[in-house]
């Protein structure tokens, strides 16, 4: 059996207006920001390619701090993202040379770790909908298989909202106990409650 590989799409392209700075520039820690904090943990599980998808602010952003990503390592812009996540689901994955199942990841979910990353790559063969549990409520990322990324591509009204498109698919939900995989940063008072002693 060919060796089964993975790769991740992180999306950063939200306007941001109740955080009032790009989530992707958030303070990690002393040492990294957000968006270098995801990309790092999806290079370390390994995924072979990761795409990150960023608006213009998020653009800038990343030209003004460059990260020295690696090249395997995409920054995609998009320029509308006012047409949605759909939208920008799309783009960063067209930025994926190479059809494979992909993590889905959202920048404003920074507590992913490798463990559940593997947990949820074990599950790939079970269904085409990777998702995982914490008690009763889903957390993040999800995993997709080639046929919902070729589907996704294929897809001409980008207006869908992005977890309804998926749950027409099988699913297989993997119970984890890392409560932070539910955890979104959405607003400064979520910043605060989670990253004491930092400031966006």
């Amino acid at each position: 059996m060919a060796e089964q590989f993975f790769s991740a799409v992180i999306m950063a392209a939200g306007v941001s207006r109740r955080m009032g700075v790009p989530k992707l520039s958030l303070p990690f820690d002393e040492n990294c920001s957000f968006v270098e904090r995801s990309v790092q943990v999806f290079a370390d599980f390994p995924c072979r390619e990761i795409s990150v998808v960023v608006n213009d602010d998020g653009w800038i952003w990343l030209a003004e701090n460059d990260p020295g990503w690696p090249e395997n390592v995409h920054a995609v812009l998009n320029q509308y993202p006012e047409k949605g996540r759909f939208f920008s689901l799309q783009k960063g994955l067209e930025a994926i040379r190479e059809l494979c199942p992909v993590f889905l990841h959202n920048v404003d979910n920074p507590f992913i770790n490798k463990d559940i990353l593997h947990k949820l790559a074990k599950n790939i063969h079970r269904a085409d909908y990777i998702r995982p549990v914490c008690g009763t409520k889903a957390g993040h990322p999800v995993l997709v298989s080639p046929k919902i990324v070729s589907d996704i591509l294929k897809e001409s009204n980008p207006v869908n909202h992005v977890r309804h498109f998926l749950e027409q698919y099988p699913q297989q939900l993997v119970p984890v106990t890392d409560h932070d995989t539910l955890i979104n940063i959405n607003t400064p008072e979520a910043y605060r409650q989670h990253f004491k002693g930092l400031s966006p």
